[in-house]
């Protein structure tokens, strides 16, 4: 049997994560430490107990593997292509992690728990980095001025919402694929922000249909 002390932490943490994918949360270590080649021992003297390492594998990335995309741009290429390019390693993520957050909720772990640790929580660093980079195309005359942050949380919710319904019900909502279903997010998107169109700002909502917005 390999020496525990030849295995990283990380990978330890990928093997158990492939384990809990496929078998769910009641999989035992002793399934994860045969795969590794080590004790069942080793794998709770490096993490601590099952939880700890359930949480260790399941748990968000710090960054997501598309953060360092978008801090790279926006390039000289059509701001369609490159958001519809972007928000489809966004919709990639975002499956991988509710096949994650699926087996925490199982395991009945605190979801707060999980969050715990990260010098900045990663919704957060998913907020503010398409934030950055709706910013930087506002800069380069791509896009109109907006409210970066809430832009960003628009977006990235229309993602996540279809990702956790896709996952409830089997299918994708609304029949499209995750390709069609981004192109048609980014098509109404830039129908609203383009350059060429009016500013919302210039329009402001008057009180009366603030009122009819609120139900008032």
């Amino acid at each position: 049997m390999a020496r525990p002390q030849t295995i990283s932490n990380e990978q330890i943490i990928e093997t158990a994560r492939e384990c809990y994918l496929e078998h769910g949360a009641a999989v035992s270590t002793d399934v994860i430490a045969e795969r590794l080649g080590v004790s069942a021992q080793a794998l709770l003297k490096r993490f601590g107990t099952k939880t700890d390492l359930l949480i260790a594998a399941m748990r968000p990335p710090a960054r997501a593997p598309w953060v360092p995309v978008a801090e790279a741009g926006p390039d000289d290429r059509p701001v369609d292509k490159q958001l519809a390019g972007l928000l489809e390693q966004i919709a990639v993520y975002f499956d991988d992690l509710a096949r994650r957050m699926a087996v925490l909720r199982w395991s009945q772990i605190d979801l707060a728990q999980v969050i715990s640790g990260y010098s900045e929580p990663p919704p957060l660093v998913s907020i503010r980095t398409l934030a950055g980079w709706l910013e930087r195309c506002s800069a380069r005359g791509l896009l109109q001025t907006m409210d970066y942050q809430a832009t960003s949380m628009m977006l990235l919710s229309a993602l996540h919402g279809p990702t956790m319904l896709t996952d409830i019900l089997g299918q994708h909502p609304t029949g499209h694929s995750r390709r069609q279903y981004v192109r048609l997010l980014v098509r109404n998107f830039l129908q609203g922000l383009a350059v060429t169109s009016p500013s919302v700002s210039s329009h402001p909502i008057s009180r009366s249909e603030k009122h009819r917005v609120s139900g008032r």
